[in-house]
């Protein structure tokens, strides 16, 4: 589904895939469940694309479930939060945040992406990478200044116009809170979060 010139939502994740198309590159933010990844696929080559860049914005399985069928694929660049590498990686689990439906998540271990490379080393043209980290210890939200455009993640929610998080999955919610007042310093700018609809930042 195109969003705006630049920016395209991939129909049918279980957590929202958007495609970025810069002047360089074309980027894909989060990469699904792996059962969405012959979507993500399919999507791709459907519109005669192929990802440059991969960019996680945290590493619940929900988001990077689908990065090694794309890693196969397509060979992209995948950066993933410095903090949850060895997640993407396959060496270690998200930790729970204890309740029974996180618990279960956190049992589930992505299959290895092994090329994946910590987002630190990342410089992109009119991209920042602002620390948002609360739901998980590397959680990273990316603002793209021309398109006045934030990718969030599972950093905020909007409900009615109040603004909050998803506290069943967020294992630290005191940084989750300041995260939400970061993100909301970018006033007027769309907000593409990683569940929901996009919307714009008050």
């Amino acid at each position: 589904m195109k969003l705006t010139e630049n920016i395209e939502l991939i129909d049918g994740t279980m957590a929202n895939c958007y495609i970025v198309k810069t002047q360089e590159k074309t980027i894909l933010i989060d990469a699904g469940m792996k059962s969405s990844s012959k979507k993500i696929i399919s999507h791709f080559e459907t519109n005669n694309l192929r990802p440059d860049t991969v960019l996680i914005t945290h590493c619940h399985i929900d988001h990077i479930g689908g990065l090694s069928d794309l890693e196969s694929k397509f060979h992209p660049q995948i950066f993933v939060p410095d903090k949850e590498i060895e997640i993407a990686r396959g060496n270690e689990k998200m930790p729970s945040t204890g309740g029974l439906i996180s618990a279960m998540v956190g049992l589930t271990k992505a299959r290895p992406a092994d090329t994946v490379r910590p987002l630190s080393e990342l410089e992109l043209t009119g991209m920042k990478k602002i620390d948002t980290k609360g739901h998980t210890p590397g959680s990273t939200s990316f603002f793209f200044e021309e398109m006045n455009s934030i990718f969030t993640g599972d950093s905020i929610l909007e409900n009615k116009g109040s603004y909050e998080f998803n506290r069943s999955f967020t294992l630290d919610p005191e940084n989750a809170e300041l995260s939400i007042k970061r993100i909301l310093e970018f006033h007027g700018a769309n907000a593409y979060p990683g569940h929901g609809r996009p919307f714009q930042l008050p």
